[in-house]
């Protein structure tokens, strides 16, 4: 076979002319829109990785979340648990409190009760037993009687200090007094108690005579300011506040001072 040059060198221009116009208008091209896919390959990777990124962190953000969430239940369930706790607490000793209060005011009220029954006893029995003994006084009693209450009267009208018989005369000129006995005195008896009573209070007396069955026995001295009395009804009066006083150091005092 025989090569000829010139057809060698045409091929090769030929063959030159070919990858020149490949390159120039084919493989160019090509690069371009590889290297135009490539980088849209490399941005949808960058894309995807930085949402990825992204997603990763909201992740973090999230679960961040829910643990504060999840804490912040807690605490609110722990306050609301030692807030029920406070206030069961709370309405218990209330409830006690009242309980005891009712108790206190329950125990307060039968003892009063208690002790105004005892009271009203010792009233009946102590009014009994003066009626009683008034009946019998009044069925001792005699009209000579009268003398011994009379005599006892002026000796404690005696017996006061000088301003408390001042204080019983009064003011100036004859003492008026009524003199009260349980039976009725005759002249010569009321003649000879007013010297007497004269003599007591070392001053001129003008007596007033008066008589009051329910002495029983014994007189009553009406000063201006005062009343002096000696018989068996006062007696009968003191026995019956010694019989009806109340022990209670509490409500005995309490109805003393009454």
């Amino acid at each position: 076979m025989h090569l000829d040059g010139w057809t060698l060198l045409l091929q090769a221009i030929n063959f030159l002319v070919l990858v020149w116009l490949l390159r120039h208008f084919l493989y160019r091209p090509v690069l371009a829109v590889i290297a135009e896919r490539q980088a849209a390959t490399e941005r949808v990777r960058g894309d995807a990785d930085a949402a990825r990124r992204e997603a990763a962190d909201l992740k973090s953000t999230v679960d961040t979340e829910k643990a504060g969430l999840a804490a912040e239940r807690d605490r609110l369930l722990a306050a609301a648990r030692a807030q029920a706790a406070a206030e069961r607490a709370a309405l218990l000793d209330k409830a006690r409190g009242e309980a005891e209060g009712l108790l206190a005011e329950e125990r307060a009220r039968l003892a009063e009760e208690r002790r105004q029954a005892e009271a009203d006893l010792r009233g009946h029995a102590a009014a009994l037993g003066t009626d009683v003994a008034a009946r019998l006084l009044r069925a001792a009693a005699s009209d000579g009687m009268a003398e011994g209450f009379l005599e006892a009267a002026c000796r404690s009208v005696e017996a006061l200090p000088e301003p408390q018989r001042r204080a019983l005369a009064g003011g100036a000129g004859p003492v008026p007094i009524r003199l009260v006995t349980s039976a009725p005195l005759t002249v010569p008896e009321g003649e000879r108690w007013q010297e007497r009573l004269a003599a007591a209070l070392d001053r001129p007396v003008a007596v007033e005579f008066a008589e009051d069955p329910g002495l029983i026995a014994g007189v009553e001295l009406h000063f201006p300011h005062t009343v002096l009395r000696h018989s068996w009804k006062q007696a009968l009066a003191v026995a019956m506040e010694e019989l009806t006083r109340d022990d209670d150091p509490i409500h005995g005092h309490a109805a003393r001072r009454a």
